[in-house]
């Protein structure tokens, strides 16, 4: 498919940090055109319209009124991520939004019924799905490489500055961002170790705030059941500095992986002669210390399966039903940190 008419037309809502990416996966595809912008703040909007060349809206009803969008991309801060995805889809629009998707299951129902009834598509961005590495580990996992998993392991010891919460106030408030650590720095983690490993049974955690002058956490344990009996761990945080890249352990009874970011570092399986261990190092991205440091190929090949699903030509793999059982897992260690007490998540939300 060629670019112009037959392109479908996206416009970008939102012109902060992650919105270049976005932008760039839209420029990359010859089957999706970029069509405008909007930002509550006009000066970003019209700073990003002119450097791309497209139309600058003047309010998001300017929008979701427009016929030449087809689809909207979602970049704004998180606590507008479930109005906006509910007032586009109502307008007609099929949505790709960035994470997290809602603050509350209740919010993701509502959004995953509305796609249904307008007949359009909610996509969730969860790039790291879509790493070749990630993709090679779920493969070995699934078919059973390792055995018997007994653990898997994910740690996120992140670090943001002060700076990170200062110049954007939202940041950090809990009816703004929703959570800290673990809902928005490490979410993409928690997607992918549910992804790779499972769901999850039963979870008992702790949180604290403990260097960052924000009611979120900044520090947090967890620990889980997997359904499967795996045993595991997962930590987050945004206070160790100067940060660390986000790992990944799987042991099974037959072998063990480990992940740093999206790079296998350690894949050590019997029978299998693709050994690999090999030192560490740091990689060229460092999103656990500069969030606007990031792959940018995730995104594109994600946005490539949004507009193939658009098409009807694939499955959208990461829709809002999908998204929603990260969150389902998210919620019930937060609440499990707040009630000091074991949560079991029901049957439903782990399926």
């Amino acid at each position: 498919m060629s670019r112009g008419k037959t392109a479908y037309g996206f416009a970008v809502i939102g012109c902060g940090a992650i919105s270049r990416y976005h932008i760039h996966a839209i420029q990359a595809l010859e089957d999706a055109r970029l069509v405008g912008v909007y930002d509550e703040s006009e000066t970003a909007a019209e700073k990003t319209a002119a450097a791309c060349h497209v139309r600058c809206y003047k309010s998001r009803e300017d929008v979701f009124s427009d016929p030449s969008v087809d689809a909207v991309c979602i970049c704004t801060p998180s606590f507008l991520h479930a109005p906006l995805a509910r007032q586009a889809m109502l307008s007609g629009k099929s949505v790709l939004v960035e994470k997290p998707l809602a603050f509350s299951v209740q919010e993701c129902d509502e959004l995953i019924q509305i796609a249904k009834e307008s007949r359009v598509l909610i996509g969730v961005v969860s790039q790291l799905r879509f790493s070749s590495e990630i993709m090679r580990v779920k493969q070995a996992v699934d078919s059973g490489a390792l055995g018997r998993i007994t653990r898997a392991d994910l740690y996120m010891k992140y670090y943001r500055n002060p700076e990170y919460f200062s110049q954007s106030p939202w940041r950090g408030t809990l009816e703004k961002e929703g959570g800290g650590a673990l809902l928005n720095q490490g979410i993409h983690g928690v997607d992918l170790l549910r992804y790779i490993a499972g769901p999850v049974k039963t979870i008992y955690a702790m949180s604290r705030t403990l260097v960052h002058p924000v009611e979120v956490e900044d520090t947090l344990n967890a620990s889980i059941s997997f359904t499967s009996g795996t045993l595991g761990v997962i930590e987050a945080s945004t206070a160790d500095w100067p940060g660390s890249p986000r790992r990944i352990e799987l042991n099974g009874e037959s072998g063990n992986i480990i992940l740093d970011e999206n790079k296998i570092v350690r894949w050590e399986i019997k029978g299998d002669e693709n050994r690999i261990i090999q030192k560490e190092k740091d990689s060229e991205e460092s999103s656990w210390c500069d969030p606007a440091r990031i792959d940018p190929q995730g995104h594109i090949q994600q946005m490539q399966n949004f507009v193939s699903a658009l098409r009807g030509d694939s499955k959208l793999l990461i829709d809002a039903s999908e998204a929603k059982k990260t969150l389902q897992l998210i919620f019930g260690i937060y609440q499990s940190a707040a009630t000091g007490k074991a949560v079991e998540l029901e049957p439903e939300a782990i399926g």
